[in-house]
């Protein structure tokens, strides 16, 4: 008989506008608009068979092998996250640890890069157990929301919407929310328009390691925006920019995306605990050697940085930035989102 393994694998994304105008406590008061794009740094999720009484989690990420028999969530004595995420799709998933699987989990994302690599991971293993339930697939809107529950309500994890959704689709998306839903739009760009984009976007891992967890970044701003603090009036600020850039997308300006990606900047580095001295230094390195603009991936306090050029300043642009110890990142784009298989061994 021969032996199934599931795999599945799902793909992290770059915030390009709007980013915080996703949260909930946000976008219910005043609208909230984002554009992303999904890369090919995947969440990968291996699942097979043990004939054991327990599930046996396997984290390349995290360097540990570690046997569950519950899905019961750990939280803070549990300094392993992954084992968390684990259990948060195995609930949603409806499938028991003690029907004996064996589960191998990788991100290409490094932890804290700002790429949305744990919502990736949480689709990733959801999309691999929906597999294995042999229950009929949910539509993308449904699988998006159940990997957004998953995360943010049974997780408890701050954060927006924008990042399970990238995961489920794949591709460049503009999304808007209200109150009442949301609508995802996702962007067909002909083939010269995404080699422009590809051409022009970099992205460059920074030396600088986030201070602080992101969760905790997060919650300072639902905090602010909740007590109506400044960060409403600068989420709204970066709201507005998003839809110039969905605009400069479709038309392949590369230099007004840049620009409107700059003022972007501008607004969200007066967000709590999203900029540092380190990072401005280095944004300052990418403006002065051609870049139109860019901005932090994620919550911000490190990790990521985002820059959009003219391809003819790429090279001077990556040198430079090598010189103070951000290093570019090769990615392409993906259009599938999440994807999942069998295969045989």
């Amino acid at each position: 008989m021969e032996k199934v393994a599931i795999k599945a694998r799902a793909p992290s994304r770059i915030g390009i506008g709007g980013g915080g105008s996703d949260l909930p406590s946000f976008f219910e008061l005043h609208g909230g608009a984002v554009l992303n794009v999904a890369i090919n740094l995947y969440s990968y999720t291996k699942m097979t068979p043990n004939g054991a009484g327990n599930t046996r989690i396997v984290s390349h990420d995290w360097g540990i092998t570690r046997d569950i028999d519950s899905t019961d969530l750990e939280f803070g004595s549990n300094t392993r996250d992954n084992v968390d995420v684990v259990k948060a799709a195995m609930q949603t998933a409806n499938l028991s640890p003690k029907a004996g699987y064996e589960l191998i989990i990788h991100s290409m994302s490094p932890k804290n890069s700002g790429l949305a690599g744990s919502s990736a991971l949480l689709v990733s293993l959801l999309a691999a157990m929906s597999n294995a339930s042999g229950k009929p697939m949910m539509d993308r809107v449904s699988f998006a929301n159940a990997a957004y529950g998953a995360e943010r309500l049974m997780l408890r994890r701050p954060g927006g919407y924008q990042d399970q959704y990238a995961a489920v689709f794949g591709g460049f998306n503009f999304m808007e929310f209200r109150k009442d839903g949301m609508n995802i739009y996702p962007l067909r760009l002909e083939e010269d328009l995404v080699a422009e984009w590809h051409s022009s976007m970099m992205l460059f891992e920074t030396p600088h390691k986030r201070q602080g967890d992101a969760h905790d970044i997060e919650r300072k701003k639902e905090d602010d925006v909740r007590a109506g603090g400044e960060s409403v009036e600068y989420l709204k600020k970066i709201r507005d920019y998003s839809y110039g850039m969905r605009d400069a997308l479709i038309c392949g300006d590369t230099k007004t995306m840049g620009e409107l990606l700059h003022l972007s900047w501008l607004e969200k580095k007066r967000l709590p605990g999203v900029s540092s001295p380190e990072i401005e230094k280095l944004y300052d390195v990418a403006k002065e050697n051609g870049a139109y603009g860019g901005k932090l991936s994620g919550a911000g306090g490190g990790g990521f940085l985002f820059v959009v050029s003219d391809v003819a300043d790429r090279k001077r642009i990556m040198n430079a930035m090598a010189k103070n110890g951000a290093h570019l990142v090769n990615f392409d784009f993906d259009f599938e989102g999440m994807v999942s298989w069998r295969t045989t061994y």
